[in-house]
């Protein structure tokens, strides 16, 4: 039988064979957009003051691995005296010539969580219950979140007090 538009066919196994190039490429690749420089607020800081304030950030994150840990046992004594290791008693190892150099948004959101866990460990000892605790860190990881959210740590040099 022959085809009635030998044209067509050509037309067609061209089409087909360019088609199935194409899907052999691949997709095409658009360009990427830059990543947008960090928006967020610089902290600026000594080298040695940088490092107290993420070294207080890890506190915060290994008392609340140890809180996790203790969740699922309802071992709220572990969880209260956990939480009670972070709260406002150890908001004062930071030294007050960095504290000053911080904002005072800042100070208020790791003030907050400090409370937090204060609270944390006083609803562990007399509420006893593990579903509360969860619902607070969920709120006080609101806190953490929106401080990393807001503020970068950068270094500088040749620093003053309250500069």
């Amino acid at each position: 039988m022959k085809p009635r538009h030998p044209q067509f066919a050509a037309t067609l196994v061209g089409a087909l064979c360019l088609a199935g190039v194409a899907l052999a490429a691949g997709p095409t690749k658009s360009p990427q957009p830059k990543p947008a420089a960090d928006q967020r607020a610089p902290l600026v800081l000594l080298d040695a003051e940088r490092h107290l304030v993420l070294e207080e950030m890890r506190n915060f994150l290994a008392v609340l691995q140890t809180i996790t840990d203790a969740l699922p046992r309802e071992d709220m004594k572990e969880i209260a005296s956990a939480a009670r290791s972070m709260g406002s008693g150890a908001a004062n190892q930071i030294p007050p010539v960095t504290v000053a150099k911080l904002p005072n948004e800042f100070q208020v959101l790791a003030g907050g969580v400090h409370t937090s866990f204060d609270l944390i460990a006083l609803d562990a000892e007399t509420l006893g219950d593990p579903k509360h605790t969860i619902s607070q860190i969920g709120e006080m990881l609101q806190k953490c979140n929106a401080c990393h959210g807001i503020y970068q740590i950068k270094v500088g040099s040749n620093l003053r007090a309250g500069k």
